[in-house]
């Protein structure tokens, strides 16, 4: 783990972190987490992208959300208020891999169906760009946050387990109303797909933007007590 950690230079980022005053770290990957969302949004605007290309976007995020929770799963020190018994740690890592892994493997099913029914807008470099610097937002993030100011100090394994869930909801809404969509008589009009579109990437902009600023206020003021 460690190793990879340092190879993608989130020990480095980490380390810069823990040098920051909370509010401005907090700051910085919000803004950086907005800037990148809004990435698509533009793309789409320009006719750069369009829904095939978004959903392949979103899904590719899904996989880094999934590969970062199994670090912080593995990474957690925190206690784990949930009730009940606490689950060893083995379990939990392999229950979130499989299970989380299951649900993003079902949206890739579904991503790449919704790609090849209306086809892609932008090209492959465009594609793999936007999936790159959205990735590296969420890497920064758990840079940043979790290692940086310490969250992995007072966040348990289970509660890491289960904190990526939540934004599993834009995506379900985003494939419900995608194949809508397509089933419709606009299934292929290039305007009915930029509207959609649109109003999905700034959907999950305003979720993804209140997620982490929630999330991160409240446990950056627990981080002084570990």
């Amino acid at each position: 783990m460690d190793v990879v950690l340092r190879f993608l230079g989130i020990q480095l980022l980490a380390r810069a972190a823990a040098r920051l005053p909370e509010a401005w770290a907090r700051l910085a990957t919000a803004v950086l987490l907005v800037v990148v969302n809004l990435l698509p949004i533009w793309a789409v605007l320009q006719g750069r992208a369009g829904m095939g290309d978004v959903f392949l976007v979103y899904w590719v995020e899904n996989v880094v959300v999934w590969l970062c929770g199994i670090v912080q799963v593995a990474t957690a020190e925190g206690p784990d208020t949930m009730g009940g018994d606490p689950v060893p740690r083995a379990r939990l890592d392999r229950f979130f891999a499989l299970h989380y892994g299951a649900f993003t493997l079902a949206h890739g099913v579904f991503a790449v169906a919704m790609a090849v029914l209306v086809g892609l807008v932008g090209g492959l470099g465009q594609l793999l760009l936007l999936s790159a610097l959205i990735a590296a937002s969420r890497v920064a993030s758990l840079a940043v946050n979790w290692f940086g100011r310490g969250e992995r100090l007072v966040v348990g394994p289970a509660q890491a387990a289960l904190a990526p869930y939540p934004r599993m909801l834009v995506l379900h809404v985003g494939i419900i109303v995608g194949f809508v969509l397509i089933g419709g008589p606009s299934a292929f009009d290039h305007g009915a797909q930029v509207h959609a579109v649109a109003v999905l990437c700034v959907l999950k902009t305003v979720v993804d933007l209140a997620f982490h600023l929630l999330t991160h206020r409240r446990r950056q003021v627990a981080v002084p007590a570990a």
